[in-house]
């Protein structure tokens, strides 16, 4: 009981240490930690709309309508990209159309898109396959998959861990992306997925 406590007394000493503020749409019943001295780079028209008009559904998922179907709401880059070469460690939070109405149309939505994702991207394949997992008491879509990105001669292997999180007519997915054998916020990344807070 003691070793426990002390494991989760230190867990928490971690994620006090290295995480300030929160983001947060209220309108989309959304929030969650943001990391402490990580760079932000939000859509500013988007998020703006959002948290000033009271938007009806129908009049929210339209706004979050684009050209290709998702919208990027903020991302956070643990480096400056423009001091820092390579893969960084970044979080990526965006919204994508979404017309099933169950949580198990959702799941077989996702797994029929993984064929796009292996045609566009060199070496996909899952770590963890799409599941059925809560977060904040809500059923939401969970899966880890790796790949390989290419600038000129250089291959990296990339990490990446999403969770989607349906809404009516859209859905957040919240995605963790670094290079594998490079650095590891896996422990970060998942306290991360706790302190989400989702009241909608």
């Amino acid at each position: 009981m003691k070793k426990y406590l002390l494991v989760s007394l230190m867990v928490l000493g971690f994620f006090e240490g290295f995480c300030q503020d929160r983001f947060e749409v209220k309108k989309m019943g959304f929030s969650i930690a943001v990391p402490k001295n990580w760079i932000p780079m939000e859509n500013e028209a988007v998020l703006k709309n959002i948290r000033e008009y009271d938007f009806t559904e129908k009049q929210l998922k339209e706004l979050l309508k684009s050209n290709n179907s998702s919208v990027n709401l903020v991302s956070f880059s643990k480096y400056d990209p423009k001091k820092v070469s390579g893969i960084i460690p970044t979080i990526k939070i965006r919204t994508y159309d979404n017309e099933t109405n169950t949580i198990t149309d959702f799941l077989n939505q996702v797994n029929k898109s993984t064929t796009n994702l292996k045609k566009a991207l060199t070496d996909f394949n899952f770590i963890d396959y799409p599941v059925i997992t809560e977060i904040s008491n809500q059923k939401v879509i969970k899966f880890t998959a790796q790949f390989t990105l290419k600038n000129e001669d250089v291959a990296y292997k990339i990490r990446s861990s999403s969770y989607y999180i349906p809404k009516k007519g859209y859905f957040i997915s919240l995605n963790f992306i670094e290079e594998i054998g490079k650095e590891d916020n896996t422990l970060l990344f998942e306290e991360l997925v706790k302190s989400i807070q989702l009241t909608l």
